[in-house]
């Protein structure tokens, strides 16, 4: 299918549509809804390579066209492909600060599992562009009622905030003010204080020992996850045994 030259409206996303579910896996549908049992949308079973070869190939042509309508045309019952693809496309365009941000809200709005939000978060790399600047946004996702645009927003500070210490500090900063006992939030916030470990021992070691304020169950995540590094010493380890 020529993806680069589609006219985006309902008839050339129906065809879209149509070609996706072509190719689609009925065992790989199965083992991605088995990794996803929190998930709100249904799946295609459609593999990420395959996802991300379309997203590409879409951005190439009217990728501002095909966001326009998923974003304003295509109602609810999105599945966990075209979500995804929605999060790429998004991430692909070299978008000014302001149409970056909209574009962004816009996905958050639709994400309905952990994947949807983890793969096309990862994908937003002009936001390193714009790291101070940005912050208002996350501060809207984190205060959402959504659980799932809380967890763009911890995404976000895992993706891009973490490089520096400073930074860092702020993202520890951010997920301990989050206090949402749903899983998924729960789990962003153990992932993003593990990899702040690795990448800031003793600066997370500081916060976890003087500042934490997230519950026995995010502290047992986070501990769990430092566990399971590779990237961490024995020694380390040790402290959280």
């Amino acid at each position: 299918m020529d993806l680069k030259n589609i006219n985006w409206n309902k008839d050339g996303y129906n065809k879209y549509l149509e070609y996706l579910k072509s190719l689609g896996d009925g065992g790989y549908k199965k083992f991605t809804d088995g990794l996803n049992p929190g998930a709100e949308c249904g799946s295609l079973g459609v593999r990420l390579p395959e996802l991300r070869r379309i997203a590409k190939e879409i951005a190439k042509g009217d990728g501002r066209g095909f966001l326009d309508h998923v974003t304003y045309e295509r109602g609810g019952g999105m599945s966990r492909e075209e979500i995804i693809v929605m999060g790429l496309v998004t991430g692909a365009l070299k978008l000014p600060f302001g149409e970056l941000c909209q574009r962004v809200r816009y996905f958050a709005a639709r994400v309905k599992s952990w994947d949807s939000c983890d793969t096309a978060v990862n994908s937003f790399k002009e936001i390193k562009n714009y790291i101070e600047e940005y912050k208002i946004e996350i501060f809207g996702f984190l205060n959402s009622g959504n659980k799932w645009e809380q967890r763009v927003g911890i995404i976000i500070l895992l993706d891009f905030y973490l490089s520096n210490e400073q930074n860092a500090a702020y993202a520890l900063n951010c997920v301990n003010g989050v206090k949402n006992d749903e899983y998924y939030v729960n789990m962003a916030q153990a992932w993003l204080i593990a990899e702040a470990f690795v990448k800031h021992r003793d600066l997370t070691k500081s916060f976890l020992e003087n500042e934490f304020a997230l519950g026995e169950k995010v502290r047992k995540m986070a501990a769990q996850k430092i566990r399971d590094s590779r990237r961490v010493s024995d020694e380390d380890k040790k402290l959280f045994s």
